[in-house]
């Protein structure tokens, strides 16, 4: 199996949390092997880091501002919020009914939603 590699200043489709929605992206930085360490979004300026092919880090750009974090609500991987301690954030995992990992700059913390 082939795997893709990329260079700095390519042009990738990814999706963004920002937009909610795969958006073109320009690549950043890339490891020895090809892959993609960094990324910006070329519609809203939110950069974001991997590393292993997974997402480490989220810098909010200029898109639109997320809903406030509500633990209410119910939440999915990939979408984007605004915590009023921890600001802006991006849901990385859904488990356990209602409990979920979101990435807030290079810290992961563990939240509750679809609380009734």
């Amino acid at each position: 199996m082939k795997t893709e590699k990329y260079e700095s200043g390519a042009k990738v489709s990814m999706y963004c949390s920002a937009c909610e929605d795969d958006t073109e992206h320009t690549v950043g930085t890339v490891t020895k092997l090809g892959k993609i360490s960094s990324a910006v979004c070329d519609n809203c300026q939110t950069a974001s880091t991997f590393k292993g092919g997974v997402k480490t880090g989220v810098t909010a750009g200029k898109g639109k501002v997320p809903e406030l974090y509500d633990r209410k609500k119910r939440y999915r991987k990939g979408q984007a919020m605004m915590h009023n301690i921890f600001g802006h954030g991006e849901v990385t995992a859904v488990f356990e009914a209602q409990k979920i990992d979101v990435l807030f700059g290079e810290t992961t913390r563990r939240l509750i939603h679809d609380q009734e």
